[in-house]
């Protein structure tokens, strides 16, 4: 000790707490400086965080903005069952190019809220064909076979376009008709019709008019069950003939 002593002097002592002030104080200041806001700015870079330290709860509430995110960052997959609540979207946000095809299925529309009624099938014909007197005459259509879902109310409208010449004098009358899986159409009955329509009239001269049909009703099936359509004409003149059809066509229409 008394050689300590001996070799202890005012300018050692104070050099030695001149250091310890230092390095003390130059800590505790760096400590103070990774804790508060005084951080240089763009001063932590990515290489500086470690994988997987910025968690949830270290985002802060409102921290990341529609700015911050890229254009077609965020994918379908990023989007978990109810992850996204409806009041985070912005209105009008979700627009028809967001939605992929096909992605709005019926499982999503909640049935009982949103029933449908819409048009399942078309069945069209452009040809002209002379109708026959007192007979009916089936008028041609295409794609005139369809699928009728189990549980699906079908119903059914038509219409038929129609030239009457000059040489029809008197009464001109026509009968349009659709006609469901009928077993023979050329010579169904009134009573095989799924609905029907006429159109009469005791002018003179050309005429052209448009014969609109139904709607006829098919309650909706157990099972799917496949159906063919026909559209039907039956006209008369009072004296002469010449009636012809040149445009017909049956939708369906289906409720569920």
């Amino acid at each position: 000790m008394k050689r300590i002593r001996g070799q202890l002097t005012y300018a050692n002592v104070m050099s030695s707490i001149a250091v310890f002030l230092v390095l003390g104080g130059a800590g505790a200041y760096a400590a103070r400086k990774i804790g508060s806001n005084e951080l240089k700015a763009n001063s932590v870079g990515t290489t500086k965080i470690k994988a997987n330290a910025v968690t949830t709860r270290k985002i802060k509430k409102g921290a990341v903005t529609t700015i911050k995110l890229r254009d077609g960052a965020v994918k379908g997959e990023k989007l978990g069952d109810g992850a996204v609540k409806g009041e985070k979207l912005a209105d009008g946000s979700v627009t028809t190019p967001k939605i992929a095809n096909g992605a709005v299925t019926g499982a999503k529309i909640e049935s009982a809220s949103t029933p449908f009624s819409r048009i399942v099938h078309e069945a069209r014909g452009s040809s002209t064909q002379t109708l026959s007197n007192g007979a009916l005459t089936v008028y041609p259509l295409a794609s005139n076979s369809y699928m009728q879902e189990a549980g699906r109310d079908d119903a059914y409208v038509g219409t038929l376009q129609v030239t009457i010449p000059e040489t029809c004098t008197g009464t001109r009358h026509v009968t349009a008709a659709i006609l469901v899986d009928p077993p023979n159409p050329s010579s169904a009955t009134a009573g095989e019709f799924a609905a029907s329509r006429e159109f009469e009239d005791a002018g003179t001269g050309a005429l052209s008019a448009r014969i609109e049909i139904g709607p006829g009703l098919r309650f909706q099936p157990a099972v799917a069950t496949l159906h063919t359509l026909f559209l039907v004409a039956e006209a008369s003149c009072g004296g002469g003939g010449g009636i012809t059809a040149s445009f017909g066509g049956i939708d369906v229409i289906g409720t569920k």
